[in-house]
């Protein structure tokens, strides 16, 4: 690392040793030692980013750029910047599908657990003669939607769709993320995990996710817009079986597109968004690598123009279906990979419902004992858990 990095990343935790906070409408930190190791953690996480991503070639930037530029075009000609809505089409019910037995090592009290891998496929594509469609179709490694299932036997329990962050998306990572000693055995749900696109079994890097690291928002636009697609399929798939009811919870990359979900689907029960993003201009900027800052002519992004079409897949652009008392929030005060002021502006544009603070970071937030308690009395509030 270079002096710059080393700067910022003792600043950012003597920031969070001294309890600082940049909103005024977040709560303080509550300095300790383990709150500057988790904002340590996070930030170690963006360094490791940034190693992966690499430098690209400034003409891989600038061709970018021009993508960025068609696809604004693009959208603005069907009317897709001013109505997200029409961007997205509602996905058929899957009618054939693979479902087999699995195991996975748990640990922390549950040693295996027997699980079912369901696959099938997607189905999605981007629309017709929309710019990056026949590279994103290319990914041959991605046409296929995986998902982890725990389902009880005996008579139909409610769902909780469970939708995994960045660099998430195997069954052991998931199910520990999930704490599904709690929510499948303790509560009763029967849970089903689908994998987003490029992650996990559908990713063709070593790192789960790996191939959203580089400068292709055209890719991004269209990670999302299957992300949100192969979830409502998901869910599709869940009612054929008879599901009393559903809810959506998803952490992370995974809050960001039940955010989204939770406005084009009708009759979900709740939606939990745990440490989300909502902006991803916004991330982009603070996890890119620090020698674009650097080098800023050499990688000039037309940040507005990216902001512009990536409304069509912004949880700011839609309101959720669920009423607000079905809506919950958490998030970190001490978040250095999704800055609080994601989970702040969602809060605002969900009309202000329940949020939990909990003073900590983004990588272990999901292991968070408050946020974990949180959620379990949110699925209770909602109706959610089984009476078995």
């Amino acid at each position: 690392m270079s002096g710059q990095p080393v700067a910022s990343f003792l600043a950012e935790s003597w920031a969070a040793y001294r309890g600082a906070s940049q909103w005024s409408d977040v709560p303080p930190l509550e300095p300790s030692l383990r709150l500057v190791a988790e904002s340590m953690m996070d930030q170690t996480f963006g360094v490791v980013v940034s190693l992966v991503t690499g430098v690209p070639a400034p003409e891989q930037v600038r061709r970018a750029q021009q993508d960025v530029r068609s696809m604004h075009e693009f959208l603005d000609a069907h009317g897709w910047l001013q109505s997200p809505l029409g961007y997205h089409r509602r996905p058929s019910t899957p009618d054939s599908w693979e479902l087999r037995d699995a195991t996975s090592w748990l640990g922390n009290g549950i040693r295996w657990l027997r699980y079912r891998h369901l696959e099938l496929d997607s189905g999605y594509a981007p629309h017709h003669d929309e710019p990056g469609r026949d590279e994103w179709l290319a990914k041959s490694h991605n046409h296929r939607l995986h998902a982890w299932v725990l389902e009880h036997p005996g008579p139909p329990r409610p769902w909780l769709v469970c939708v995994h962050g960045f660099g998430m998306g195997t069954p052991l990572v998931n199910f520990r993320g999930f704490d599904v000693g709690r929510l499948h055995t303790e509560l009763g749900l029967n849970l089903i995990m689908p994998c987003l696109p490029l992650h996990g079994a559908r990713s063709a890097t070593r790192m789960s996710g790996g191939e959203l690291l580089q400068p292709d928002y055209l890719a991004v636009i269209h990670l999302f817009a299957q992300s949100i697609w192969d979830i409502r399929r998901t869910i599709a798939w869940v009612r054929n079986r008879g599901a009393p009811k559903m809810g959506l919870y998803g952490i992370s990359l995974g809050g960001y597109n039940v955010a989204i979900a939770s406005a084009l689907e009708p009759d979900l029960d709740c939606v939990v968004a745990g440490i989300p993003a909502v902006d991803f201009p916004s991330l982009a900027r603070d996890n890119e690598p620090w020698v674009f800052r650097r080098y800023s002519n050499e990688f000039e992004v037309d940040w507005d123009t990216v902001r512009s079409i990536s409304h069509v897949v912004s949880p700011l652009a839609f309101t959720p279906a669920v009423p607000v008392e079905r809506r919950f929030i958490y998030a970190g005060t001490a978040d250095r990979v999704v800055r609080p002021v994601h989970a702040r502006a969602l809060w605002r544009h969900w009309d202000r419902p329940k949020i939990h603070w909990f003073s900590g970071g983004h990588v272990l937030g999901v292991m968070n004992t408050g946020a974990r308690d949180f959620v379990a009395e949110a699925l209770r509030e909602s109706g959610m858990t089984s009476a078995s």
